[in-house]
C-alpha cells in the first residue's frame, strides 16, 4: 500500500505540537489507604489515583467523599507528592484532614474558592507555572490536586444573582461548565505528574417508568472523566464486627463501587468500615474478600491460607495479611462483587443530616 506521505504527515504533527504514538500508562499510582477499594478502580490491590488523569468520588450525601479524599491525600504525601485542595465547602479544615493523618504543614496549599471560574483560574495558574519549572520531565515532583466538592461552585451568574440578593439558580449553565471545566482539567495535566481527584453528589433517580431509586451520575463527570469510583453508605449492625473480631467504635461501613474506569473490569464492589476519627485500615474489607475468592479456607472455627497448613482465628487475620495480600494480588484478575441489600443502604434524611453536622460542630469546639 502506498502511503508516501506519512513521513510529512508526522513531521507536521510534531510542528503542531501534538503526541503521536499510543497512550501512556500511569507512570504511579496513589493508594486510597485501603487495598480493597484500590481493586475496584484499577484492578490492583496497591493502586487507586493514577498519574494524569482526573479521578472522581461520587455519591449521595454522607458517604464518606471527604473521608475517602482525604486518605488519599494522606497516602500522596507518602509518596513525596504536593498536595493542592481547593474547597467549596469549608469541609476540610485542618483538624479534619490532620485527624486522617494528612500533614497541613508541608507540601500542602489550602485554597477556599467559590466558583467554576475561580477554580479554573487557580489550577490553569498552578499548571502554567508546573510546565515552565518542570515540563513533562518524568523525575518532575508528583502533585495531587483535589476539589471537594464541585456541587457547591457557583457559576458567576449564581454568583452575581447573590450580590443583588436574588434567589435563583442557574442549573443548566452550571452543568455545561462543570463539563467544560472537568474537559479541560483531563487534557492539561495527561503529561504531567499531576493527579486530580474531584467529589461530587449523586442523587436518586425519581422516574417511576426508568430506574427508580437508581443512583444518577451527572453527565458533566460521567462523560468527561474515565475513573469514577461510587461510595455509598450502609447501615451499621448490631452484629457486625470487623476482620480483628470486634465492632466497630464510631464510624459507617461503606460499600464501593468501580463505577468506571478504564483499567479493570467496571462495577467492582466491596464493602468496608470507616472510622469516623483516623483513616482507613488499609487491611479492612481483606478478609472477606480472601475468603470470596478461595485464598483463605475454613478449617473448623479456624482458617488458613490456600497452600498453607498454618492454622489462625479471625482475630490473628493481621499476622497473614501480607501473605493474603500477596495471593489476592496474584489472583488480582478475579472480580469482586460485594452483595448489597437495597435495605442495608442508609439514606441520608434531613434529620440524620442535621446530627451529622452538629457532630461534626462538637468535635470543632
Amino acid at each position: 500500500m502506498a502511503m508516501d506521505f506519512i513521513k510529512e504527515f508526522k513531521s507536521s504533527l510534531k510542528k503542531m505540537d501534538i503526541d503521536e504514538g499510543s497512550s501512556e500508562p500511569p507512570r504511579y499510582w496513589f493508594s486510597s489507604g485501603n487495598y480493597v477499594v484500590n481493586k475496584t478502580l484499577s484492578g490492583s490491590y496497591v493502586n487507586y489515583v493514577p498519574q494524569g488523569r482526573v479521578t472522581a468520588l461520587v455519591g449521595p450525601s454522607g458517604a464518606g467523599k471527604s473521608f475517602v479524599l482525604c486518605n488519599v491525600l494522606r497516602e500522596a504525601q507518602k509518596q513525596g507528592a504536593y498536595l493542592v485542595v481547593l474547597d467549596s465547602e469549608n469541609a476540610l479544615d485542618d483538624d479534619f484532614v490532620s485527624k486522617i493523618g494528612v500533614d497541613v504543614n508541608t507540601d500542602y496549599t489550602y485554597i477556599s474558592v467559590d466558583t467554576i471560574p475561580q477554580v479554573t483560574k487557580v489550577i490553569s495558574a498552578f499548571i502554567k507555572g508546573y510546565k515552565a519549572e518542570h515540563g513533562d520531565n518524568e523525575d518532575a515532583p508528583k502533585v495531587l490536586i483535589a476539589i471537594d466538592s464541585l456541587d457547591m461552585l457557583m457559576t458567576e451568574t449564581e454568583e452575581e444573582h447573590f450580590e443583588k440578593g436574588i434567589t435563583k439558580g442557574d442549573q443548566g449553565q452550571r452543568s455545561k461548565q462543570q463539563k467544560a471545566m472537568l474537559r479541560t482539567f483531563v487534557q492539561a495535566i495527561k503529561h504531567y505528574n499531576i493527579s486530580m481527584l474531584v467529589t461530587a453528589q449523586v442523587y436518586k433517580n425519581q422516574d417511576l417508568t426508568n430506574g427508580e431509586g437508581v443512583y444518577i451520575v451527572s453527565d458533566a463527570i460521567k462523560f468527561s472523566l474515565s475513573q469514577i469510583s461510587m461510595l455509598t453508605k450502609l447501615k451499621l449492625r448490631a452484629e457486625e464486627v470487623d476482620h480483628t473480631g470486634f465492632k466497630p467504635v464510631d464510624g459507617i461501613r461503606m460499600k464501593v463501587e468501580g463505577y468506571k474506569t478504564r483499567f479493570t473490569k467496571p462495577f467492582q464492589t466491596v464493602t468496608v468500615e470507616v472510622p469516623y476519627e483516623t483513616g482507613m485500615d488499609p487491611f479492612n474489607g481483606l478478609f472477606d474478600v480472601a475468603k470470596a475468592v478461595g485464598v483463605i479456607i475454613p478449617e473448623g472455627k479456624r482458617w488458613k491460607v490456600e497452600g498453607s497448613e498454618d492454622l489462625w482465628y479471625k482475630a490473628d487475620f493481621n499476622n497473614v495479611a501480607g501473605d493474603v495480600l500477596v495471593k489476592l494480588e496474584a489472583a488480582r484478575d478475579k472480580f469482586l462483587d460485594a452483595k448489597i441489600d437495597d435495605e442495608d443502604i442508609e439514606v441520608e434524611t434531613e434529620e440524620t443530616s442535621k446530627k451529622r453536622r452538629e457532630k461534626k460542630a462538637k468535635e470543632k469546639k
